[in-house]
């Protein structure tokens, strides 16, 4: 009974349901949930970014600053999270810091939307990641 109540306004002259105002609705709803993944998928993206970036600042803090070897190292866990290395810009402090002195890793990429591919359109937001800390290792 409920079911009819909502069919009445879709309904046409002659009684029958009409199809055309159904198939808005559903491309309207498919456009709102390919939204919902896009934004589920940039917050696990940045989740990523964030994790791989705070594991690299752990490694830069013990050995006071950054070198290629730490890049090899990031861009080994990047690949296993499932981001390519290669859309991800990083820049960090680098090598021999005196112990106490900030050390900075900021990493940045940039996602794309595709909840809008139906109707043309392609968004691409950037994703930005920055972790601090004090370096470690004692120099004499």
């Amino acid at each position: 009974m409920k079911l009819k109540t909502c069919l009445v306004p879709l309904r046409n002259n002659i009684g029958a349901v009409s199809s055309i105002p159904l198939m808005f609705f559903v491309m309207i709803a498919s456009v709102f949930l390919y939204l919902g993944i896009d934004a589920y998928g940039y917050i696990s993206q940045q989740q990523k970014l964030t994790i791989a970036s705070n594991e690299l600042l752990e490694v830069i803090k013990a050995e006071n600053g950054f070198d290629p070897v730490n890049r090899e190292q990031f861009d080994r866990l990047l690949q296993k999270t499932g981001i390519d290395p290669a859309k991800v810009t990083l820049t960090a402090t680098p090598k021999l810091v005196a112990r106490g002195d900030t050390v900075v890793v900021e990493s940045s990429m940039v996602y794309e939307c595709i909840g809008l591919k139906p109707l043309g359109k392609t968004v691409k937001l950037p994703i930005r990641v920055q972790a601090n800390g004090l370096a470690h290792t004692f120099f004499r």
